[in-house]
């Protein structure tokens, strides 16, 4: 009986992670679509994505949006913890997403603070999604999808690298981390719903 009860408690957390997982770049595209459509000034190759989240309606919209998203991670985290057995990668992820969060309640403007919770929300993004994606090709029927996370880790490197040295115009860079990272957790979330 408590077995059985710990089952459908366990099924329940891996649903509610795969519809977040579903959920995080619905969100953050939305969320930085309205940012942006309130930001005529904002330039791609200027500019950091957080900037967005500095002052003036953007601000809600961007701030709002790293929070939301931060918290969704946070439950895909959660119930991917459930499925697989080297949980590092998942406790970086959720690190990860708690620095996201973060980066919606320490905008630009309080300074050093900002910093650190977006480069750790960043660089453990990728870390993680590396470390999960091999974890996942261990498994011979997860394999495909493992090695989607270990291609997409690929950009997300990449621009997790380029973002350390910069502090201007690296909203090319986040979005290269963001993206591939938060469509994996896409898929993956599609995945969870019919484990």
């Amino acid at each position: 009986m408590w077995t059985e009860a710990i089952h459908r408690y366990q099924r329940k957390q891996i649903l509610i992670g795969g519809v977040c997982g579903i959920l995080i770049p619905i969100v953050l595209f939305l969320s930085l679509a309205c940012a942006l459509s309130y930001s005529p000034w904002f330039n791609w190759t200027q500019h950091a994505l957080s900037d967005l989240g500095i002052s003036g309606v953007s601000s809600f919209f961007f701030n709002s949006g790293m929070i939301i998203c931060g918290i969704l991670a946070f439950f895909f985290s959660l119930g991917l913890s459930r499925l697989l057995v080297n949980k590092i990668g998942v406790y970086l992820l959720c690190i990860s997403s708690l620095a996201m969060i973060g980066i919606g309640i320490f905008p630009e403007t309080v300074g050093g603070l900002h910093f650190v919770v977006s480069a750790t929300s960043f660089l453990l993004l990728a870390v993680s999604l590396l470390i999960v994606g091999l974890t996942i090709m261990r498994n011979k029927t997860e394999r495909p999808i493992g090695i989607l996370a270990f291609v997409f880790i690929v950009p997300a490197l990449i621009g997790s690298l380029i973002l350390l040295p910069s502090l201007k115009g690296i909203a090319i860079s986040e979005t290269l981390v963001w993206f591939p990272a938060f469509f994996w957790m896409m898929v993956y979330g599609l995945r969870m719903m019919f484990f």
